[in-house]
């Protein structure tokens, strides 16, 4: 297959994706898409976790990379959306990327540790009325949906809870396990994948419940309105041509037709792939729910 590039430059360069947080979160869902992506553009693929700043420090090195296509930037809705709202970033989605295509979209998902003995909303509300400030949420880091979320969750609801920020996903998800923490808001592939013993979903920030997941229920039945998604794109450095644009996006969506039984069975959920002028517009609608969740949280600056 035709090598990614539009010039006679280093065309059998490796394609560098960088995933800015530590191993143990949205790069479980990369990882997946790896083998088929390789495959179909006829280069070598690294995958290479760079965090910092909660995905600012890896985002702000793809803004300022050369558009060639060898630098790629496998983000969440965070870093991208969410972290400006709330500090100075150094870059900007929609001047500094172009979309390559969305991978995924689900709604984002309360998880509750087992040591809290909560097992719904309703056991959350009785302790942090009964004694306010003693539930701790965990969080992949500061300034990230599942901060901003949760922080608009406990001022929706009028709770007092604590944060807990951590080193990514699967840290956050660690101290939920142990028992630093009692909930936190995660996007659905991560709390599946990395949920089991030590912690529970008992919730969906949705208005109808998942398909994939019929007997989770939402957090609106359960009392609380408030709905935030997460989701997941392959975005190049602004710059980058049409032509390697479409063909990255072209093999991604091959990657995730490929990956799809993989994707069901251990995140629970399907691909939602978007080419790249439809996740641009995406991205245009979901600024303007970060910013309402933002001011939504007291968090925005």
């Amino acid at each position: 297959m035709t090598p990614i590039t539009d010039s006679p430059t280093d065309d059998k360069a490796t394609i560098e994706i960088l995933v800015p947080f530590p191993p143990g979160g949205i790069d479980l869902i990369l990882n997946l898409l790896l083998p088929g992506l390789a495959t179909r553009l006829g280069q070598p693929l690294l995958l290479v976790n760079r965090p910092g700043g909660t995905g600012a420090v890896g985002s702000l090195e793809v803004a300022q990379a050369k558009p060639d296509g060898h630098k790629l930037l496998f983000a969440s809705q965070g870093p991208l959306v969410y972290q400006p709202q709330v500090n100075e970033v150094g870059y900007d989605v929609q001047r500094n990327f172009v979309p390559v295509c969305r991978v995924t979209s689900t709604p984002s998902v309360l998880m509750a540790s087992d040591r809290s003995g909560f097992k719904c909303l309703a056991d959350v509300l009785a302790k942090a009325r009964a004694e306010p400030g003693s539930i701790v949420y965990s969080s992949p880091g500061a300034g990230g949906l599942p901060h901003i979320g949760m922080s608009a969750f406990a001022n929706v609801m009028g709770l007092q809870l604590q944060h807990l920020p951590m080193a990514g996903a699967a840290a956050a998800i660690e101290a939920l396990k142990d028992g630093r923490a009692d909930l936190i808001a995660e996007q659905l592939p991560t709390a599946v994948a990395l949920a089991g013993k030590g912690a529970r979903i008992i919730g969906v920030f949705a208005s109808q419940r998942l398909t994939t997941l019929p007997d989770l229920p939402t957090l609106l039945e359960q009392g609380c309105d408030l709905s935030f998604q997460s989701w997941n794109v392959l975005m190049a450095p602004a710059g980058t041509s049409t032509p390697i644009l479409q063909k990255l996006s072209e093999a991604c969506r091959a990657a995730l037709i490929d990956a799809t039984p993989e994707l069901n069975r251990k995140m629970g959920m399907s691909p939602a792939y978007l080419g790249s002028a439809q996740t641009a517009a995406f991205i245009v609608n979901e600024l303007d729910r970060a910013r309402a969740l933002a001011q939504l949280s007291g968090l925005a600056r």
